[in-house]
């Protein structure tokens, strides 16, 4: 083969699955960053460190159950459907062979969120049931069946995993420069990180593609689905969040009070719409809102407002932040 460009062109010098060894060793710090919990700062936490850690404990079982399930559920599927040509568009060679790139990545995350799950089940002594089966994969078959007349299963499930793949994580882009958090955590989700930053530009590149195949109606009943599919992603859990109330002994009747106390509406709107900000914008770009109905959608889940302008922009590279090592 002749020398490669793309997206990929450093593949074999830069992906984890390529160039880095498994990370190993015990808990140093934090599982997780307290800031990106809310319940920890409730007042029946706040006084007692162990709860606190075991809330964040289960707060990091929850993401590396998310992500093993995401990758090897999801995005892998998806992936192979894209890397053989079985979906609504024509693929070209490069991205046929980019996506088995991504592949490739994703089985080696869901290998090592895998391992780490396992050292913070046991240091914690938690117990894996609380967390439970993540809150998008529920969401997702039941979109699928609610909108199965319109559009088929295949083009939910690859525009959903184009929304998780372009979408900005606060955890692993946070988490690693958190220097409470344990290094072990750390470097994992660091690790993770750097492979997305070049998933999620192959998803901005694709995207404009997947929608403009679509036919006007496919196009109508997906614009409705995409703003339910980002508040997946990015709103909380409150399944997850009741959950780990009940492990702590608290009754049923007080866990909604609990939840509206430290998850005030409006400030999810406000935070779900700046993490969305460059997906968003994606949206956007290939002209998804132009359908006035649509645009209605996106406002009803607070994802519209002038800090998000509607003008056909989009910067793949805002979510290829530069990340220190660690």
């Amino acid at each position: 083969m002749g020398e490669r460009h793309g997206l990929f062109h450093l593949w074999d010098q830069q992906s984890w699955i390529r160039t880095k060894p498994f990370r190993s060793g015990g808990l140093d710090g934090l599982p997780f960053s307290p800031d990106l919990v809310p319940l920890t700062k409730h007042s029946i936490f706040a006084d007692d460190e162990e709860r606190r850690q075991r809330i964040l404990a289960y707060r990091l079982l929850a993401h590396l159950t998310f992500t093993r399930t995401l990758e090897t559920e999801h995005v892998n599927p998806v992936c192979s459907a894209l890397a053989n040509n079985k979906v609504h568009f024509e693929v070209n060679p490069v991205q046929r062979e980019d996506a088995l790139h991504i592949y490739c990545d994703e089985a080696g995350h869901a290998l090592f969120v895998d391992r780490l799950a396992k050292v913070v089940t046991s240091a914690f002594g938690l117990d894996p049931g609380v967390v439970g089966i993540p809150q998008f994969t529920l969401v997702l078959e039941r979109i699928i069946e609610e909108h199965r007349d319109a559009l088929d299963p295949k083009i939910i499930r690859l525009f959903f995993c184009a929304v998780s793949e372009t979408l900005v994580s606060k955890v692993l882009f946070g988490i690693p420069q958190d220097p409470a958090v344990a290094s072990l955590v750390r470097e994992v989700l660091h690790d993770h990180a750097l492979d997305e930053r070049v998933h999620g530009a192959y998803f901005h590149g694709l995207f404009a593609t997947m929608w403009n195949a679509l036919s006007a109606g496919e196009r109508e009943a997906m614009g409705h689905v995409l703003p339910e599919l980002v508040w997946t992603f990015l709103g909380p859990d409150r399944e997850l969040e009741r959950s780990i109330l009940l492990s702590f002994g608290i009754s049923q009747q007080d866990i909604p009070d609990i939840l509206d106390e430290v998850y005030p509406p409006g400030d999810i709107g406000q935070r779900v719409r700046q993490d969305a900000r460059p997906t968003l914008r994606l949206f956007a770009a290939a002209g998804v809102m132009e359908e006035p109905s649509i645009a209605d959608e996106f406002s009803a889940y607070q994802l519209l407002d002038t800090d998000t302008p509607i003008d056909g922009t989009t910067n793949p590279g805002e979510r290829l932040i530069w990340l220190t090592p660690v």
